[in-house]
């Protein structure tokens, strides 16, 4: 039976329009497997002005890629866009533990590898911190709950995608309270050692038995670029 390498989540958040461009770097490496979604950055104007930037409007973009090229695709799209330069984006990935079936043997066969990875395994990337991605989803109208919380904990700002909630009527029966469809997802990137802290302010501000009824959860980021040390943003 042939064994394929481990996949990853590769994501990367970018000013609005350029998405697009990320999308067609990573199609020629022959990753097939890219989502778009709209988001909007949570930094605070004087954050934005400390960085240089001028919109807080973002492109992200979910990619599948395998382990062992990581590294080369994480290189190729920081020269790009200049991830390790203040105010430019960020790009991590984060583990998975199960895909489907088909996916490894699209992303993995020769065929979709360029010809100087066809040879031999890349070393991982040397990563000498850990940091953690915090998900908080919430009421539509409770980011400034979540945000006032994570600042107050050393979060700068972090990444919000728009979502619906759906196949709710059994959740709320079980919860004795009624959930609003409209959700607002908050993605916030901070340091393995801040992410209790992190998650417990934003828990007693926007948690579930809050006006938010927010409902958080954590993942770990394995390979981070763009990320500025002693701070918690997306």
């Amino acid at each position: 039976m042939m064994r394929y390498a481990r996949l990853k989540m590769l994501v990367t958040i970018v000013d609005r329009g350029k998405g697009a461009a990320a999308v067609s770097l990573y199609r020629a490496q022959r990753l097939h497997f890219d989502y778009l979604c709209m988001g909007r950055g949570t930094a605070t104007s004087v954050i934005l002005d400390y960085f240089g930037l001028s919109e807080t409007e973002k492109d992200v973009v979910i990619t599948l890629v395998p382990d062992r090229r990581v590294e080369t695709v994480i290189r190729l799209a920081d020269e790009k866009f200049r991830f390790s330069s203040p105010g430019q984006g960020i790009v991590f990935t984060v583990p998975l533990s199960g895909v489907s079936g088909q996916v490894p043997q699209i992303l993995c066969r020769p065929e979709n590898l360029p010809d100087h990875e066809k040879e031999g395994d890349e070393k991982p990337m040397d990563t000498n911190s850990k940091y953690a991605l915090i998900l908080t989803i919430v009421n539509r109208g409770s980011l400034d709950a979540v945000m006032d919380a994570a600042r107050g904990e050393g979060a700068r700002g972090g990444t919000v995608l728009h979502a619906r909630r759906v196949g709710m009527e059994d959740t709320e029966n079980l919860l004795g309270f009624t959930l609003q469809p409209e959700k607002e997802v908050v993605a916030i990137l901070t340091p393995e050692t801040q992410k209790r802290a992190l998650m417990s302010a934003i828990n007693k501000a926007a948690g579930l038995l809050t006006e938010a009824r927010g409902i958080l959860f954590s993942l770990p980021v394995d390979d981070l670029v763009g990320f500025q040390a002693g701070s918690a943003e997306a």
